[in-house]
């Protein structure tokens, strides 16, 4: 058979909005594709046991082109579903039927490399779904494998029977893990079992389904004429509504947890802020879908679910997305074998590899590409440049996803240790993290001059009933912003002393860091605050105490990648575990130690800040105030052991970062650092920031519990010291190894060593 060059594909995952069951049964269901995709690619050795959805779609392929097995389709492609997964656990995002779009795409196209990508859609299509549907008995109704292929968000009843939908913009869209995986087959059995029992009750049961699906779909449309979004809301509420009443009868006849514990908490929660919610799927603690008829709802929904049940809203899975594509690479991977061996130069085209930059995007980062006319517009003054090292964290997974992170620091072993932690969390799965919405406060400081307006708490009572009209006038003094979906989110007044309130005005800032539009802000409300209570306004600033726009981040660690490349066999991998977490305590129950501790976390947050163009200044006192909310300055992570002898840690602190405005757009050297990170939203930058902090924190921990900081830091160091004395090339090595030997690492040794060296007999004169 003739193949065109192996290509690289990839296919979305799904979500059922309504319908589930219904589906099953011949009525319509609403599925949408989500961003989470799937990848398929050559494999660079034979894949021993392939899963029973890629035998299956293999046989199917190997059928429609007319072969007399899978086995002269060459071997079959290795398929990265690490974005469906949260840690080592699968969230129900269909990765089977991505996986079975993927796999029949790939040998499509390298059999068939003139189709078009309609016709590479339309022709996988029918070979995934029925390779799909032979992988899981004949179950199934196989919508999730059209929405995979075709993408975008379909009306679906059957194979023959699918439109495309347009996704209104008025409907928000959210998703909640509720906590455990759920056995779709294992219900529609225990279905099919109880159908054959009582099939007028169940068929009675499937109807009630079709029927909310198809309420909700008459209200799944873009407004018409004088329609409100909160009057098709209502409609969707309703359907919703019904159908999660349906589901708890159909528990009940099957005898199945459809509707668990954590389910409906999840449902009850949403309700409290007027919200629909019901499992996607079929239920059985997988995921649930939250509708909201404006953004700002959903996110104070997740805001406070999270604060409450400490339960996250799923970020960054973006609704109606494409579906099956070529693309142009694999997805980037941040294991980057022997990356430090390499010179800058190869260290640079292993990156333009892996990420797509063009070369060239590496000489703003060159020395003088901050040339002195570009830096005396930044600042006042300039008189010069200062430079640091520009550096690239490996290994780190975030969310399934991995990133090559940039770095900016002076300090040695920071980038090396960053790196080597991102493995061990690698090994357990990754980094979990999600961010809070980007909301800012805006104060204004009000102060009492003699008897002058009202009193304290009548003054901050008359500023709360002119809330709605305060957001109002503060969305009008950013229009663009709450185009942009951002904008007023809420008014707080605090009275700080009988002469002194505070209004902290609450602003979603979306992807900006948002200092210059929370300070206008700050200035339009003050003089109408003013008139309100007849006190005197101060301050008009914002607060860098970000507590609203926090980042938070989980990282589990098997013991044995804890145990990898430490020096001596003197700790098994339980002691690590128990010393790292011994060291953990000691920050939380010691100050002095907590700032130790917390500097080290900073070592890695401050590092990607800096490379970002992003306020270091700002991060740093949020960092330490926050750390210090209880009125205890304590640690930002904590480690624990978890029950299955894992180490697990956690950590949150405010990351107020932009991608948009200032120096991360004028700064040659922060564009590079955030085409290189490629963050969909400044919160996945806040995700990477903590993640860069908490695998800092990691390093330093295990470090200080074992061998101690110095033996990995003062080799390092040496080679920087060894630098300082003016070695170059092969001499930097040995004059390093020198440096160590003796004992002594400072510059008057190194020098002296140096000029040993070069005189040509190498000789070491150890201190007495």
């Amino acid at each position: 058979m003739s193949e065109s060059p192996a290509p690289f594909i990839s296919a979305p995952g799904k979500a059922f909005l309504i319908g589930e069951y219904g589906a099953l049964h011949g009525f319509s269901a609403l599925v949408t594709a989500i961003d989470v995709r799937a990848h398929a690619g050559h494999a660079k050795s034979p894949i021993r046991d392939e899963s029973a959805v890629v035998r299956c779609v293999r046989d199917a392929v190997a059928e429609h082109l007319g072969l007399e097995s899978r086995a002269a389709l060459g071997p079959a492609p290795v398929v990265d579903t690490r974005r469906f997964s949260l840690g080592l656990r699968k969230l129900g995002l269909g990765s089977s039927a991505a996986v079975a779009a993927c796999v029949a795409a790939y040998h499509l196209q390298r059999a068939k490399p003139e189709l078009s990508l309609t016709g590479l859609r339309e022709t996988a299509l029918s070979i995934a779904f029925h390779g799909h549907r032979a992988a899981q008995g004949g179950r199934g109704s196989g919508a999730d494998v059209v929405s995979s292929t075709l993408g975008g968000t379909i009306r679906f009843a059957s194979i023959d029977a699918v439109t495309p939908v347009r996704h209104p913009k008025w409907l928000h869209i959210g998703f909640v893990d509720a906590g455990k995986p759920a056995s779709t087959t294992s219900f529609v059995k225990a279905v099919e079992a109880r159908r054959l029992e009582d099939r007028a009750t169940i068929d009675r049961v499937i109807a009630h389904f079709g029927h909310c699906s198809d309420q909700f779909q008459a209200a799944f449309r873009p407004l018409a004429g004088d329609e409100t979004a909160a009057g098709q809301y209502t409609a969707i509420d309703e359907a919703v509504s019904a159908h999660n009443s349906g589901l708890r009868r159909l528990q009940k006849l099957i005898d199945r947890p459809i509707m668990t514990d954590s389910i409906e908490r999840i449902i009850a929660f949403a309700a409290r802020f007027g919200l629909a919610a019901k499992p996607s799927g079929a239920g059985g603690g997988d995921l649930v879908v939250v509708f909201s008829p404006d953004r700002a709802s959903l996110d104070q929904f997740a805001v406070e679910l999270f604060r409450e049940r400490r339960i996250p809203l799923l970020q960054n899975l973006a609704v109606a997305a494409p579906g099956l594509r070529v693309e142009r690479r694999p997805p980037l991977s941040s294991r980057l074998s022997g990356f430090f061996k390499l010179d800058i130069a190869a260290r640079r085209a292993a990156v333009s590899r892996v990420t797509a930059l063009d070369a060239e995007s590496f000489t703003s980062i060159d020395t003088g590409a901050l040339g002195l006319e570009s830096a005396d517009n930044l600042i006042e003054n300039v008189v010069g440049t200062h430079e640091l090292p520009f550096a690239i964290a490996t290994n780190f997974v975030i969310n399934g996803r991995d990133f090559l992170v940039p770095m900016v620091v002076e300090e040695a072993s920071v980038v090396a240790a960053a790196s080597n932690a991102a493995k061990m969390i690698r090994a357990g799965g990754g980094f979990i993290a999600h961010a809070d919405p980007p909301w800012m406060i805006a104060q204004i400081q009000l102060a009492r001059r003699g008897d002058e307006g009202f009193p304290a708490r009548e003054a901050a009572e008359r500023i709360e009933r002119e809330r709605d009209a305060l957001l109002d006038r503060a969305d009008r003094a950013h229009p663009r912003l709450v185009a942009r979906g951002g904008g007023s989110r809420g008014l707080e007044v605090r009275v700080l002393a009988d002469d002194m309130l505070v209004v902290h005005a609450i602003v979603d800032c979306r992807d900006a860091m948002g200092a210059n539009l929370i300070n206008t802000i700050a200035e339009e409300l003050a003089p109408h605050i003013e008139s309100i209570t007849g006190w005197t306004a101060g301050l008009r600033i914002l607060s860098n105490l970000a507590d609203r726009r926090c980042s938070h981040v989980i990282a589990r660690v098997p013991p044995k990648a804890l145990r990898s490349n430490l020096c001596s066999d003197s700790w098994s991998p339980e002691d690590v575990v128990d010393r790292v977490v011994a060291a953990s305590r000691f920050a939380e129950l010691d100050p002095y130690r907590a700032a130790t501790h917390n500097k080290g976390i900073m070592n890695g947050v401050d590092a990607v800040i800096l490379a970002t163009g992003n306020d270091w200044r700002a991060i740093e006192a949020a960092a330490h105030a926050y750390a210090a909310r209880s009125g205890r300055y304590a640690p930002l992570a904590v480690w624990r052991k978890a029950d299955d002898g894992w180490l697990e840690g956690r950590m949150s602190m405010p990351t107020a970062v932009g991608m948009v405005g200032g120096a991360t757009k004028v700064h040659p050297a922060a564009r590079l650092a955030l085409d290189l990170l490629d963050c969909r939203s400044a919160a996945e930058l806040g995700e990477v920031i903590v993640a860069a902090g908490l695998a800092s924190n990691l390093a330093a921990l295990r470090a200080l519990a074992t061998e101690g900081i110095q033996r990995g830091h003062m080799s390092l160091h040496a080679r920087s010291i060894a630098m300082g004395a003016g070695a170059t090339g092969d001499e930097l090595e040995t004059l390093t190894a020198q440096l160590i030997s003796s004992g002594e690492i400072k510059h008057d040794r190194a020098v002296a060593l140096l000029r040993a060296l070069r005189a040509g007999s190498g000789a070491i004169n150890t201190p007495e």
